[in-house]
């Protein structure tokens, strides 16, 4: 398989700024891609700067084919989040998701919600309709949910960011990526602008 996307050398950094604190990032195998990185941070910073909590999930996508879109991530998105504005009557809905693809024919994707924390501090109810959604797009989808997915980050607590941080750093890990076809995107994220200026 020729790597085709992300031409530029992924980076062995080991930290990333956000909201103005320095940072431990998850990068020391395979590296990163800092502007991916820098995108997703970005996001949760954008969504601390609306919201004095985050709420953070993480889950993973598998299917049993391999395609060249990721419209299946297109469809998820908008009935997930009808589902949660109904729900939960969120403002604003905070994700990013990324395509990998190893040593399997089909891609997997790693995914990361953000959502308001006061609305919503406990995810199972969330969970499983995350499941249920990714199940119902195509048959033979499995969504995996790991222990502990959730994180619940305050504005103003930097322990909590750096836990976060650490983990949503994975998503922009150098291995498994650029493998797309050249129109197809190898990560996307929300485009939540942010409101004001955090302080820690």
């Amino acid at each position: 398989m020729v790597l085709t996307k992300l031409a530029k050398q992924a980076s062995k950094k080991l930290v990333v700024e956000v909201a103005g604190q320095t940072l431990w990032i998850n990068g020391k195998k395979s590296g990163v891609y800092i502007p991916m990185l820098k995108r997703i941070t970005g996001q949760l910073e954008a969504m601390l700067s609306h919201h004095a909590k985050v709420h953070i999930l993480r889950f993973d996508f598998h299917q049993p084919t391999y395609t060249d879109t990721n419209e299946r991530i297109t469809t998820f998105n908008r009935r997930l989040f009808k589902w949660l504005k109904r729900n939960y009557g969120l403002q604003r809905i905070g994700f990013t998701w990324v395509r990998e693809q190893e040593k399997a024919k089909q891609q997997h994707y790693h995914y990361a919600l953000m959502i308001d924390g006061h609305k919503v501090q406990y995810s199972d109810l969330i969970q499983k309709k995350v499941i249920q959604i990714w199940s119902e797009i195509t048959d033979g989808n499995t969504c995996w949910i790991p222990e502990h997915p959730y994180h619940n980050v305050a504005r103003n607590d930097c322990d909590s960011l750096q836990e976060a941080v650490y983990r949503i750093s994975y998503l922009a890990k150098a291995r498994g990526k650029g493998y797309s076809p050249p129109q197809t995107k190898d990560y996307s994220t929300s485009r939540i602008s942010k409101r004001i200026a955090i302080q820690f």
